[in-house]
């Protein structure tokens, strides 16, 4: 996407055109030129060296992976000295790190290299679970994890609430990052911790015995609320910053992983997924997202898939038609890349300014959120019957196994007693008395 300075001409074919106009005069123009050479001069003295330019270059990788060498290596060492460092010692170490992180992030945005400045708060922003669980552990709000015998540490619902609280305090340190340093990156661990954040959230406030049958239907209920947060801040956000990708790209992935979750439970509803992946992308176009066009391809791959290995597996001619259909897929995808940007402009050619929004509104993002919402309270109710039926076998095999190993060990302990009582063949019997 060109700048505003790229879309607007030089400045001295504007003076000159505004000099041919009358606009202003010969002395006005060289003035308005000098204003020019010292404004550069001034920039570049206080500004000496700079990255360069375009979100995704040679420098860019080279600051992502040295961001994830970082994480790696500071990964590594807590995880070999954790149990050595203990709460107090991780607090320092993450504290010392957070430190580290936020002043090498403020020094290399004052010399002007702003994205590897971003890079850095990025990662001290991602040192607040580390410190916030050494903070919990010191305060008695997380138990030992070297107490094997705590029940605490066995039951879901304290532990998540527990990790609810570090996820809240990562998406506040995002928040506050986000004030003074507008970097669209720092998206990425927000959109993770809110991700998670709701999925603890129903860990904890659910029942533990339904959320093996329930649990993936909430999954798709925390995909389409983050979708639907991801196109808020997408109508909201400034044009320069786009932290609303790390939302789309969050609840895509979800939305993926919780349909495959649910596949073995919805039946019929599975030829539903063609009309998920057309939704996809269509919302691809109007709020020009390319996310949402490999979400809509990975479903509509996934259902022939589905089509091949299940429905039709038997019919003989479905090897050929799936590989011609394949090169279709290829050609589709071909077209699609060329063609993205038009289809992008004709779609929103009737829409006045930048502002992305869907043809319904927030009908769109709301409505497959209350769908899945519905087929969660369904599989609620059908989680309760199964659970009970699920716990009647489980006792009735379990009284049933004790019952038969009860049975064994009486077995054994009579076959015992009868060797025992059993005269020996081979001794010599007693001489009787007179």
């Amino acid at each position: 996407m060109r700048t505003s300075s790229e879309n607007n001409p030089p400045l001295s074919t504007l003076t000159e055109t505004a000099v041919s106009r009358g606009i202003i005069d010969g002395a006005q123009r060289d003035a308005l030129h000098a204003l020019a050479h010292e404004l550069q001069a001034t920039e570049s003295a206080a500004v000496p060296r700079t990255e360069a330019r375009g979100t995704f270059n040679v420098i860019t990788v080279a600051y992502a992976l040295g961001a994830l060498l970082v994480l790696f290596a500071l990964g590594w060492f807590l995880a070999e000295r954790w149990s050595k460092l203990g709460p107090s010692g991780v607090l320092l170490v993450a504290g010392l790190y957070t430190a580290a992180f936020v002043g090498a992030g403020i020094t290399l945005r004052r010399r002007g290299f702003g994205i590897a400045g971003g890079l850095a708060t990025v990662l001290a922003v991602m040192m607040t679970p580390v410190w916030g669980w050494a903070v919990l552990r010191l305060t008695g709000l997380w138990p030992d994890p070297s107490d094997f015998n705590d029940p605490l540490l066995r039951y879901d619902p304290y532990i998540s609430s527990r990790v609810i609280i570090l996820e809240l305090a990562t998406i506040g340190a995002g928040l506050i990052a986000l004030r003074s340093v507008r970097f669209f990156a720092l998206g990425a661990p927000i959109a993770v911790a809110f991700v998670a954040l709701l999925l603890h959230l129903g860990k904890a406030l659910g029942d533990p015995r339904l959320s093996w049958y329930v649990g993936p239907y909430y999954q798709v209920v925390v995909a389409c609320a983050t979708l639907a947060i991801a196109y808020a801040i997408d109508r909201r956000q400034p044009a320069r910053d786009d932290y609303a990708l790390w939302f789309y790209l969050a609840g895509a992935i979800m939305l993926l992983v919780g349909y495959v979750q649910v596949w073995s439970h919805i039946g019929a509803w599975r030829h539903a997924t063609p009309l998920v992946a057309a939704a996809l992308i269509a919302a691809s176009l109007y709020l020009r997202r390319r996310v949402l066009v490999i979400a809509g391809g990975a479903a509509a791959f996934g259902y022939l898939g589905y089509l091949a290995f299940d429905v039709f597996r038997r019919v003989v001619a479905l090897p050929i038609a799936l590989a011609g259909l394949g090169l279709l897929v290829i050609v589709a995808t071909v077209w699609m890349q060329r063609r993205f940007p038009a289809l992008v402009a004709r779609v929103n050619r009737d829409e006045k300014g930048a502002r992305k929004t869907l043809p319904t509104g927030p009908i769109a993002v709301v409505g497959p959120l209350a769908i899945a919402l519905t087929a969660m309270l369904f599989a609620a109710r059908e989680a309760e019957e199964r659970t009970v039926e699920n716990e009647w076998r489980n006792a009735f095999y379990n009284s049933r196994a004790q019952r038969d190993l009860r049975a064994q060990k009486e077995a054994e302990r009579v076959r015992t007693g009868a060797t025992r009582a059993a005269p020996d063949s081979n001794a010599v019997p007693a001489k009787p008395q007179k």
